[in-house]
């Protein structure tokens, strides 16, 4: 197939907008869930962005949100879950199943 003029350039015109214009969508930051603690234990993050939280233990596990207002739900081996956090704050949580292990989201604007 070939291009005139006018497709290749409003073809080079889209890809210098997109390179120009912010990424969306940011990668979600991983926590691991790994020997019955959550790594790193305390993330920071900008508000809308994500953690995706991966249990790698043979145990099942949650991220649950100390007021019990967010959940991962049970995450069996190698599952993962993600939440996105759209208000600042600081967010402490703990595995539902293991309470000693505890974890801190702080989300900043």
């Amino acid at each position: 197939m070939r291009l005139n003029r006018r497709q290749l350039c409003l073809g080079a015109g889209a890809v210098a907008l997109a390179r120009a214009l912010p990424a969306t969508g940011a990668p979600a930051t991983r926590v691991d869930i790994s020997a019955f603690a959550f790594e790193p234990a305390q993330v920071t993050i900008r508000a809308g962005e994500s953690i995706e939280w991966i249990n790698h233990d043979f145990a099942p596990h949650t991220a649950t949100g100390n007021e019990v207002n967010w959940d991962t739900g049970e995450l069996e081996k190698n599952d993962s879950a993600s939440l996105r956090f759209d208000t600042p704050g600081t967010y402490p949580y703990f595995c539902a199943y293991h309470p000693h292990m505890r974890g801190m989201v702080e989300v900043i604007s």
